[in-house]
């Protein structure tokens, strides 16, 4: 039973130091960032402290206390000061975290999670940097910043059993995004479609994305994609003032910020720098005033975008020697620990195929090469996929939809509207939605969040025609909150129950992951292939030093 209460400790533990790295960040904005969104800064802040660190040490117990220790300080000081003003906020952080609790308690990681994502968050907690990871295991080519932000939470005490919880704490802080923003509308009436996006998103997420252990390195930048979007439109609809560059600023940290853990998660996730450049045209005429100009330099965020971008396509480099994996094109095949050209097409083809249902645990295609051409796989993959999980994931919108549809025109008014500014944005998104179908039609390549919003979008627009009295709409609204928290509940209840039965999962006598052991071996493999870097780098070194002497 102790043991429950551990991890519930630890959890709560690195929660609030992330929180107090959050504010660490907004300390050192030009404006006042809104505290729903401290969690993400916090995150954001960890990923690049955790990427430099990692050049002159390993995160071990010493290196992850301190860190930890420091943000807890940051955060307890910020209570004692501002407790009373900020006591609200830090109760629903607390309740929106204890209901989440419930997600990390599992047996059975995600199946990727023994394969590279634990060994290479344990070669982080054993070593420096290494050059040519990507050598040694497919895996390590696509290296994805949760491993090195789970890194951190290597700790005395709890020592892996948090390395798995990255994804819950993204999770929980977009929650509170979504639940903030909600109520912000709420308080002030402002029963627009950015509240029923906010509210459709907070449903989809939280009943669709229930199992951490499936999140991997993919949901949690697909969670994040729905508040870029959110924040997206709420600047170009909301913003008309040029003399206000604080709000501007606000809305700019928030994107790149977000636009930096997008990308880091998972490399692939770069082609969606398109939909910030969409944005940047958007509000070109507040951007470039002097106004905002003056300010912009002024902002921690942005200093943390550009270096965490360049630190992220640096692992992705040392990795494999390629700036992004697996496009060819972008590999320098020179260096000694350079994946070669015709080893990184292979992965591409294979990543393709796989995404096109041309690979299967039980079945492969006999032509790759052919199959994924051209629109030759589609047979295939609308029985394969497209019947499977593309149609349950559009089961689920139409639910979703249809209850909002219900709950919103009951006992409600149309109203006429202003125009709103939503058709670039929703350009972009079908231009992402037709690269995704032909490329990788993988609903876990983005497809969940790109058909999820070209559904939210027209349908927020649809209900903010619908207009109630406050007290009744407020009702609906926290009816369809506490609903959604219930069944995120009683789901992962469903799924503990399940293995409990299957490997009789007992999270009282043991809440904690099973370890598999082989995933040591591997880091004993890496042990080698570091000693022979460090070998080979001193002999470079004494040959070096030879010709100088010389």
């Amino acid at each position: 039973m102790s043991q429950i209460f551990i991890l519930f400790f630890f959890y709560f533990t690195v929660l609030f130091s992330i929180l107090g790295y959050g504010k660490l960040v907004a300390l050192f904005n030009s404006n006042n960032q809104d505290n729903e969104f401290d969690g993400i800064n916090g995150i954001a802040f960890l990923i690049v402290l955790s990427y430099i660190t990692n050049f002159f040490t390993a995160h071990n117990y010493l290196h992850n206390s301190i860190i930890i220790l420091f943000g807890l300080l940051i955060f307890i000081y910020d209570l004692r000061k501002n407790f009373d003003k900020k006591f609200k906020q830090n109760l629903l952080i607390f309740f929106v975290f204890s209901v989440l609790f419930i997600g990390i308690l599992m047996h059975k990681n995600h199946d990727d999670f023994f394969y590279y994502h634990f060994p290479y968050t344990l070669i982080l907690t054993n070593f420096e940097k290494i050059f040519g990871l990507g050598q040694l295991n497919h895996g390590f080519r696509t290296p994805s910043s949760i491993f090195y932000l789970n890194s951190l939470f290597y700790l005395p005490g709890i020592k892996y059993f948090l390395m798995n919880s990255g994804a819950l704490y993204i999770l929980g802080f977009s929650n509170l995004i979504f639940i903030n923003i909600i109520k912000k509308h709420l308080f002030r009436k402002k029963y627009n479609f950015i509240l029923f996006l906010s509210l459709l998103s907070f449903i989809y997420v939280n009943t669709s994305f229930y199992r951490i252990a499936e999140h991997g390195t993919d949901r949690s930048a697909l969670i994040l994609i729905f508040i870029m979007a959110i924040y997206y439109l709420k600047s170009v609809n909301f913003l008309d003032n040029y003399n206000n560059p604080n709000l501007l600023n606000v809305y700019f940290s928030k994107l790149i910020i977000l636009f930096f853990i997008i990308i880091s998660l998972k490399n692939f996730y770069l082609i969606y720098f398109f939909i910030l450049l969409i944005w940047i045209f958007e509000m070109k005429k507040f951007l470039f005033h002097k106004s905002f100009l003056k300010t912009v330099f002024k902002n921690s965020s942005i200093y943390i975008f550009i270096i965490g971008i360049f630190l992220s396509i640096f692992t992705i480099f040392s990795n494999t020697g390629c700036l992004v994996y697996p496009a060819s094109f972008t590999c320098f095949e020179q260096f000694s620990w350079s994946i070669p050209i015709d080893n990184v097409d292979q992965m591409k083809l294979w990543y393709e195929q796989w995404s096109k249902a041309g690979a299967t645990p039980n079945f492969r295609v006999e032509n790759p090469e052919i199959y994924i051409s051209k629109l030759n796989w589609l047979n295939n993959w609308i029985k394969i996929y497209f019947f499977t999980k593309v149609t349950d994931n559009i089961l689920v919108l139409i639910v979703i939809c249809t209850i909002g549809f219900l709950v919103f025109t009951y006992k409600s008014k149309k109203i006429k509207l202003h125009k709103r500014k939503y058709i670039l944005f929703y350009f972009s998104i079908l231009i992402l939605f037709l690269e995704w179908f032909y490329n990788h039609p993988a609903l876990r390549y983005g497809g969940y969040t790109i058909v999820a919003l070209m559904v939210f979008i027209p349908i927020s627009l649809f209900l903010e025609k619908f207009q109630s009295n406050s007290i009744l709409f407020k009702k609906k609204v926290y009816f369809l909150v506490i609903l959604t928290a219930l069944i995120f509940i009683s789901k992962n209840l469903n799924r503990i129950n399940h293995e409990y039965i299957k490997y009789n999962y007992n999270l009282i006598k043991n809440p904690f992951f099973y370890l598999n052991k082989d995933s040591f071996k591997l880091n004993d493999m890496v042990k080698i292939y570091y000693e022979k870097q460090k070998e080979n780098s001193k002999k470079k070194y004494l040959i070096l030093n030879k010709k100088i002497l010389n």
